[in-house]
C-alpha cells in the first residue's frame, strides 16, 4: 500500500514539472512572436515611407526634367530669333558695304575726270579726302590763304560747278595753342574761320553754296604732334571730304 502511495506521488510529482516547463517555453515562445511582429511592423512601415519618398522624388525629378526642357526650348528660340537678326544686320552691312563702294566708286569717277587740273581722291584711315596739289594750311591764329592755295582752290571750283551733283565738306583744323583770355575766340572758331575762307573762295569761282558743308574742329583731330613747330604748322589746315547723302546709303527698316 504505501508502494502504491508512493507510486502516485512521483507520477503527480513529474506531471507537474512537465506542465512548468511547457508553460516557460510557451511564454518564451509568445515574446519571441510579439518581438518579430513589432520588427515586421516596424519594417513595413519603413518601406512605406520609403516608397512614398521615392514616388516624391520621381515625381520631383519629372517636373524638373519639364522645366529644364521648357527652359532649354526657350533658350532655342531665343537663339534662333538672335541667328535671325544676325543675319538681317549682316545683310544689310552688306548692302549697306556695297553702296559705299559704289558710292567710292562713283566718287573717284568724278574727281578722276579731272585730274588734270590737280585734283585727286585718297582714302586715310578709312575717310575719302579730295587732295589738291596744294595743301591748304595757314599761319598761327591765321584764317588767310596764300596765292597757291587760291589758285588750288579755284582749280577746284572749276571742277565742282562741272559736276553739280558732287558735294564737298570742308573741315577746318587748328593746332592747340590758346589765345588769350580776352581774344573773343578760340581754336573752334578759328577752325570754322578756316572751313569758311575754302568755302567763300569755292563760291566765288562758280561753285552752288548747296554743294558745300561746312565743319569745324577746332584742336580736336590733330594730323602731326602739337610738340613741335613743324606739327603745329601741319595742324593748322582745312580738309576737304566728298560729303555722301547718306540718308541714300543707310536706308531705315
Amino acid at each position: 500500500m504505501r508502494l502504491i502511495v508512493r507510486l502516485l506521488i512521483i507520477c503527480l510529482a513529474v506531471g507537474s514539472l512537465q506542465s512548468c516547463v511547457s508553460k516557460k517555453k510557451y511564454d518564451e515562445l509568445s515574446a519571441a512572436k510579439a518581438a518579430t511582429d513589432q520588427a515586421l511592423a516596424e519594417t513595413q512601415a519603413n518601406v512605406q515611407t520609403l516608397e512614398e519618398e521615392k514616388d516624391a522624388l520621381a515625381a520631383e525629378m519629372e517636373a524638373e526634367k519639364t522645366r529644364m526642357n521648357e527652359e532649354i526650348s526657350g533658350i532655342k528660340s531665343d537663339l534662333d530669333a538672335t541667328k535671325s537678326n544676325l543675319a538681317q544686320v549682316q545683310e544689310k552691312l552688306n548692302m549697306t558695304e556695297a553702296e559705299l563702294n559704289e558710292f567710292k566708286e562713283e566718287i573717284n569717277g568724278i574727281f578722276n575726270t579731272y585730274k588734270e587740273s590737280g585734283l585727286s581722291l585718297e582714302e586715310r584711315d578709312g575717310r575719302l579726302y579730295v587732295t589738291t596739289s596744294e595743301p591748304f594750311n595757314y599761319s598761327s591764329g591765321s584764317s588767310y590763304l596764300s596765292k597757291a592755295e587760291r589758285d588750288a582752290i579755284d582749280s577746284m571750283a572749276e571742277t565742282l560747278k562741272a559736276t553739280p551733283n558732287a558735294k564737298v565738306l570742308i573741315e577746318g583744323h587748328a593746332d592747340s595753342q590758346k589765345f588769350a583770355a580776352d581774344a573773343g575766340t578760340d581754336n573752334w572758331d578759328l577752325g570754322y574761320a578756316r572751313a569758311k575762307a575754302v568755302a567763300n573762295r569755292l563760291i566765288r569761282g562758280g561753285v552752288a553754296a548747296a554743294q558745300i558743308a561746312l565743319a569745324s574742329r577746332g584742336d580736336s583731330m590733330p594730323a602731326a604732334d602739337n610738340g613741335t613747330s613743324e606739327g603745329r604748322a601741319t595742324n593748322r589746315r582745312a580738309v576737304i571730304l566728298p560729303n555722301p547723302d547718306l540718308g541714300n546709303i543707310i536706308k531705315q527698316n
